[in-house]
């Protein structure tokens, strides 16, 4: 009886010692791991810094605008290039068999008189003593 419960309790040791030995080895591969990912997330970081770095500069007013120019065949608006949306002509007027440009003297002008117009601004009486 004796010799059973120790050939148990060595069985049982060695059980335990197996599973101490790998729960320690495991552990250490977590720990390795855990370090490697902390290690990518300073590097993300760090590369994440330096394209905010790069964003802010492409990004720079005068960058930009001197580039346009450069590149871009841009004027200002004319006068004659803005219209209410109400006086285009329909789409199936638009695409007839003539040309489907239509230019501001083909607008149609009863249309344009339906459109609504900006209101004036109103004026607002000063006092004596605010000036």
């Amino acid at each position: 009886m004796i010799r059973l419960l120790s050939a148990v309790g060595v069985t049982l040791l060695i059980l335990v010692s197996f599973g101490l030995y790998n729960g320690v080895y495991a552990a250490k591969a977590h720990e390795r791991e855990l370090q490697a990912l902390s290690a990518e997330i300073v590097k993300e970081g760090e590369s994440i810094r330096v394209l905010k770095a790069e964003w802010s500069y492409l990004n720079q007013p005068e960058r930009l605008q001197a580039l346009a120019r450069k590149h871009l065949a841009l004027a200002p608006t004319g006068a004659n290039q803005i219209v209410v949306l109400a006086s285009l002509p329909l789409r199936s007027e638009a695409w007839s068999n003539e040309s489907p440009i239509v230019g501001f003297n083909d607008l149609p002008r009863r249309l344009a008189r339906l459109a609504p117009m900006p209101r004036a601004k109103p004026q607002i009486p000063m006092r004596e003593g605010a000036r």
